[in-house]
């Protein structure tokens, strides 16, 4: 789990990488980048499954300790996608 928690940050880091190549284009062209962000999402999700795996087989996970905040932390593009849907 340590290092789950020590690259937790990377699909955050790559959404924000994806959003502003995204952002970039004009019109068709930020339609056509977008498969960008369908990459950084399902790599969020893998991370998500990944560290839930390692959460529900640890005897330290408890819900204040680090490792629910690094899954939080991987999943937040994850989270981006769902606020978005229930805000629309």
């Amino acid at each position: 789990m340590r290092i789950f928690r020590f690259i937790c940050w990377v699909p955050a880091a790559t959404w924000v990488w994806a959003r502003i190549v995204v952002d970039g284009y004009d019109g068709w062209g930020a339609w056509a980048a977008a498969p960008l962000l369908l990459g950084t999402v399902a790599l969020s999700d893998i991370f998500l499954g990944v560290g839930l795996l390692l959460a529900s087989r640890s005897t330290h996970a408890r819900p204040g300790s680090g490792d629910w905040v690094a899954i939080g932390v991987s999943s937040l593009p994850l989270l981006w996608i769902a606020y978005r849907v229930l805000a629309s």
